[in-house]
């Protein structure tokens, strides 16, 4: 049986759902996904297009970096980020949309299990999992 993810922005104007398992959870340190995110490590969950039910954009602020060809997506009334698209062209759902549904903690089927372009890191991270220095960890 698999795992449903039933999702909301603060304010619940925007809900979402995921399904099954991600096609990867990590820790980006790239410099792209700092600015497109506005944090220091994004930390986060890829999932294949078949597996989640996106709300209409309609409903959604829109944000494109037309420079690195990424999208976030978010709450026009709270301002919450609901997901990106970006590099592979996957949904991108930050790990903190699904720590807010599920009592302020990561599932444990989304834990990460890599670190991505970890050299353009702007803070150290002492954990033993992988820290792959740029996107050959994906294939990219």
């Amino acid at each position: 049986m698999s795992e449903t993810y039933e999702l909301s922005c603060d304010c619940g104007h925007v809900t979402m759902t995921a399904t099954g398992t991600p096609k990867v959870s990590l820790y980006c340190h790239c410099g792209s996904c700092r600015s497109l995110y506005s944090v220091d490590v994004l930390s986060a969950t890829g999932w294949d297009d078949n597996d989640v039910q996106l709300p209409d954009e309609a409903r959604l602020f829109v944000h494109t970096m037309t420079d690195k060809d990424m999208t976030r997506y978010g709450c026009p009334q709270c301002g919450m980020i609901m997901y990106g698209r970006h590099a592979p062209g996957i949904p991108v759902i930050p790990h903190g949309v699904f720590r807010k549904a599920n009592g302020g903690k990561l599932p444990a089927a989304l834990a990460p299990s890599l670190h991505l372009f970890y050299r353009e890191r702007v803070l150290d991270v002492d954990d033993d999992l992988e820290k792959s220095m740029g996107g050959e960890a994906l294939g990219m």
